[in-house]
């Protein structure tokens, strides 16, 4: 038997047996996203939303670039040593999704039958979550800072009652920490999108259309 028979033999004997390959849906540079992976992310987002499945077209390439943007994030992180969060801080998120939205134990098991994914899954994908918090605060926000008189033009356009409650009335002092750390929030949100652009720009894509139909 020739090496190339013995590589495509197993691939022949799994299509014989009617096995699903999983297929290359994303190149990202060196590194491939599966069909499996885009369904994955599909139903783990669906759960956490609420919402219902939805495999058309144009969702699966909505969550293919939210991999792409993934996978560019952790490529960053590996290449800079940037540290994670601790894996405790998953386990509490975990906890508040089963305590915010359901009412028991065998109601929260019965949606993860109801979309198929795992535990496990949900998990990893609450701790991607908190990770790429940590890499956007640790990247970007210590060269944020954010001008007097733009925080000060933000609270004058403001209602300065709107934040107040009957029971909890809102200081001055605390007012203005708010409206400076939603300015802060807001460049996060522009230095990211900016950084994921050149990312973008640097690095080979390609999508693989048969997968996006």
């Amino acid at each position: 038997m020739t090496l190339r028979l013995a590589l495509l033999l197993p691939l022949a004997l799994a299509a014989s047996r009617g096995e699903i390959i999983d297929r290359i849906a994303v190149v990202v540079g060196t590194s491939v996203i599966t069909a499996s992976e885009i369904e994955r992310e599909l139903r783990l987002t669906a759960f956490l939303n609420g919402d219902k499945l939805d495999f058309s077209p144009e969702t699966k390439r909505k969550a293919a670039d939210r991999l792409v943007e993934q996978r560019l994030i952790r490529r960053e992180m590996e290449l800079n040593r940037y540290p994670g969060p601790e894996p405790a801080g998953a386990d509490r998120l975990l906890e508040d999704v089963r305590k915010t939205r359901f009412s028991d134990q065998a109601g929260y098991q019965k949606a993860l039958e109801e979309y198929q994914i795992s535990e496990a899954d949900l998990k990893a994908h609450l701790f991607w979550q908190l990770t790429a918090l940590r890499f956007i605060e640790m990247r970007f926000r210590p060269g944020i800072q954010i001008p007097e008189e733009e925080i000060e033009e933000e609270l004058a356009r403001r209602n300065p009652l709107a934040a107040n409650t009957p029971t909890r009335p809102v200081s001055a002092e605390d007012r203005r920490a708010q409206v400076e750390e939603e300015l802060v929030q807001r460049r996060l949100d522009q230095y990211l999108d900016q950084w994921l652009r050149n990312a973008r720009e640097r690095t080979r894509l390609e999508y693989r259309k048969e997968v996006f139909r």
